[in-house]
């Protein structure tokens, strides 16, 4: 089957992309350089890189900039959406921002649908600020996307500018301009995307729309009516689908988009190399997507809780091991190096195809509580209580955790509603833990 083959012949075939490419770190110690809508991204981004970490030598990174971030999983939808609203505040607004990936540079391998997003967008992986290279007291002014709440660890003197999200708004930042947060939405993507078909069409790029559209795309599961894609979803992918060169894409409409050909080729490929992960062990399918929360405990103190989404069924995990040690070992590392008082592990699969028909896409939670203070039971009794997710507890000898770690008890269960994901999930358990 013929795969992207507009967005690769198109990104191969642009002589600014392919001779930006080639460029490397030399520039570093250069002047500083500006941008124009007319260079490329990756150009854009290496700009940006250079000319911050000048700023930052001569103590102005804190005062000039401000850094755009996505949420901690570094998920596609957390990647395209600060990169896209870098170039817009840098661009559009005028204002000094840099992109920053909350993953570092030799973790990028986890996602390849990462990489491959990328690649289609012409940037370089190099050409990214990523967590490991951030300096101490990187800036004291932060755009937030793909999530609404600034992490302590950059507290308290940071300022948030600008709030642009899909999840459970947490009610903070109020001042944040703009503070967009609109449940449910899909894709974060599509929100950043509207701020481009609203106030500046023409920054929408070919490699800008390209980006956007694969989170967008990955998001919703492609765009499929009675999925997860909202209207703005479907208007976003829309805008996207013509500037990003698509086979008829500028005559598309919102309804269109998921009947595009070179939509539904895109969406596999992405869900396909997002699902390749039988080549990672179980400290990286941890580690690969990984949320994490700190909840104010009713009787006072703090508690973190770690939420992992992994795409594979635990049956296949724990097979993999003699008693699934490997697998129990590891989540108890985890939660040692975390400082974790709960991780949720929360698995994501599909079965296997059968008569040519689609594998039933399936969920399952595997939680490992220290059990203090009746943090375990109050987790127990809201999860098994929860209308939204039908959680069903799952037991037997293959489910007994060897390793995990002394004072850690472990529950797992199959979750009814498999459209549920960790959106549904992390604001139950806050409710449940800080609720009196």
């Amino acid at each position: 089957m013929r795969r992207l083959s507009i967005f690769a012949r198109r990104s191969a075939s642009d002589p600014q992309t392919a001779s930006q490419l080639q460029t490397t770190s030399t520039a570093e110690h250069d002047e500083p350089e500006s941008s124009s809508t007319s260079t490329s991204l990756s150009h854009f981004l290496h700009l940006q890189k250079v000319n911050y970490f000048k700023a930052v030598e001569q103590a102005q990174g804190r005062r000039q900039w401000t850094i755009v971030m996505g949420n901690e999983a570094g998920d596609l939808d957390s990647l395209a959406s600060a990169i896209a609203y870098a170039w817009y505040a840098t661009t559009h607004l005028n204002q000094l921002t840099i992109p920053l990936l909350q993953t570092a540079r030799a973790d990028l391998h986890l996602r390849a649908e990462n990489l491959h997003a990328l690649a289609l967008a012409g940037i370089a992986p190099d050409r990214l600020l990523t967590s490991d290279e951030l300096p101490p007291n990187p800036t004291d002014k932060f755009a937030l996307v793909d999530h609404n709440s600034l992490s302590s660890r950059f507290l308290p003197s940071a300022h948030v500018t600008a709030v642009v999200d899909h999840h459970a708004d947490e009610g903070r930042h109020l001042d944040a301009r703009p503070r967009i947060v609109e449940v449910p939405t899909g894709s974060c993507s599509s929100l950043v995307t509207r701020l481009f078909s609203t106030e500046w069409p023409d920054g929408a790029t070919p490699e800008v729309a390209r980006l956007l559209l694969c989170a967008i795309v990955i998001d919703t599961g492609g765009l499929k009516p009675g999925g997860k894609a909202e209207a703005a979803d479907r208007a976003a992918a829309a805008f996207l689908c013509g500037r990003a060169g698509m086979d008829g894409g500028a005559a598309l409409t919102d309804g269109q988009v998921y009947e595009n050909r070179e939509v539904r080729e895109l969406s596999e490929t992405l869900a396909a190399k997002k699902a390749s992960v039988a080549h990672l062990g179980p400290r990286d399918l941890l580690r690969r997507d990984y949320k994490e929360y700190e909840y104010a405990l009713s009787g006072g103190g703090a508690v973190l809780v770690g939420l992992a989404t992994v795409p594979r069924a635990l049956k296949a995990m724990l097979k993999e091991s003699e008693d699934g040690r490997e697998f129990w070992n590891a989540c108890g590392a985890w939660m040692e190096e975390r400082g974790l008082g709960a991780l949720g592990v929360l698995t994501t699969w599909r079965d296997e195809a059968k008569f040519g028909k689609r594998g039933k896409h399936r969920r399952e939670q595997v939680w490992a509580v220290k059990d203090k203070d009746g943090l375990a039971g109050r987790l127990w009794r809201g999860l098994e209580a929860s209308a939204e997710l039908k959680v069903k507890r799952k037991d037997g000898k293959k489910y007994i955790a060897t390793g995990v770690g002394q004072g850690v008890v472990v529950h797992v269960y199959e979750q009814g509603n498999a459209d549920a994901t960790r959106k549904a999930t992390a604001p139950l358990v806050k409710t449940l833990i800080e609720s009196k």
